[in-house]
């Protein structure tokens, strides 16, 4: 196995055992549900718990990045055992987690002279930011260098792709994440939009009112996309999401099927809180991203 650490925030949802399993180390945001006090996701407080208090006590949540010192102590170690530090990062539009991690690389470029750290705004979140960790994880089992990998993150960025639809627009709203979705808003947040999430930013790729709906046509708007680039689904990998949905997830994934003929897919996974603060419940979507193989390393 190649010697450089491979991390991520924990924006990516893979959750800390899958990532143990791949040798992935994870740094965690903060979740707070009383506004005061912040608790590191998952290891402090459970998604149960926050989806509870999201669902049943109809509270909004908040995020916080994590710290420059989280990231220092996750780098240390594996400076110190000689390896280089690759680490992957949730989209710089949402969040300023590339900005924490950037500050601990140089302060530890300044023990560490010889290392090599690189941060890398992956330009997606969630699931994409998963499979992106997963093809990252198999370069580095297959004997790949960290530059290939690198590499193979600068390409696959760019085509990765997030169609999920928002569960309540109204926790883009208070979380003042509403952005290009503002017109979208005033008085209209009974609506749930579908965004799609590329080159790092988020648009508009539909509305709908109806749960049913939404789903078919995150179906269209992925079927739309490989028609429109002429990609072919069987070079990608892909997982649908959700975050308390989860009765009408089988027929969603053989709609996908049905949307992306030929296409890797893995077992559904659940959005955490860091996404689902700012999205709320019932957010659902689709990610994938392309196997590092068909860009030719």
């Amino acid at each position: 196995m190649a010697d450089y650490q491979i991390f991520s925030d924990g924006a990516c949802d893979i959750g800390f055992e899958k990532a143990a399993e791949l040798n992935i180390q994870l740094i965690p945001f903060y979740v707070s549900i009383d506004h005061e006090n912040y608790h590191k996701e998952i290891l402090e407080i459970s998604l149960e718990d926050y989806f509870r208090f999201m669902t049943e006590e109809k509270g909004y949540p908040k995020t916080s990045l994590p710290s420059i010192q989280d990231y220092i102590d996750a780098f240390r170690p594996a400076l110190e055992a000689g390896k280089d530090v690759i680490c992957l990062t949730m989209t710089r539009s949402l969040t300023a987690s590339q900005e924490s991690a950037m500050t601990a690389k140089s302060m530890l470029e300044e023990d560490f002279p010889n290392a090599k750290i690189y941060v890398i705004n992956s330009w997606v979140a969630t699931g994409a930011q998963m499979l992106m960790l997963m093809e990252m994880a198999r370069m580095q089992k297959n004997g790949k260098s960290l530059e290939e990998v690198l590499a193979y993150v600068e390409k696959a960025r760019a085509d990765a792709r997030i169609h999920f639809m928002v569960g309540d627009l109204s926790y883009l709203e208070v979380g003042g994440r509403i952005g290009k979705l503002a017109t979208l808003s005033g008085g209209l947040l009974k609506i749930k939009p579908i965004i799609i999430l590329k080159d790092g930013e988020i648009g508009v790729g539909g509305v709908c009112r109806a749960r049913k709906k939404g789903l078919i046509q995150i179906a269209d708007v992925t079927k739309k996309h490989f028609k429109e680039t002429g990609e072919d689904p069987s070079h990608y990998i892909a997982t649908p999401g959700t975050n308390t949905i989860w009765d009408d997830m089988d027929d969603f994934y053989e709609k996908m099927k049905e949307a992306a003929p030929g296409m890797e897919f893995l077992p559904p996974f659940q959005i955490g809180a860091t996404i689902s603060s700012h999205t709320g419940p019932g957010t659902t979507g689709f990610c994938f991203v392309k196997k590092y193989e068909y860009y030719g390393f």
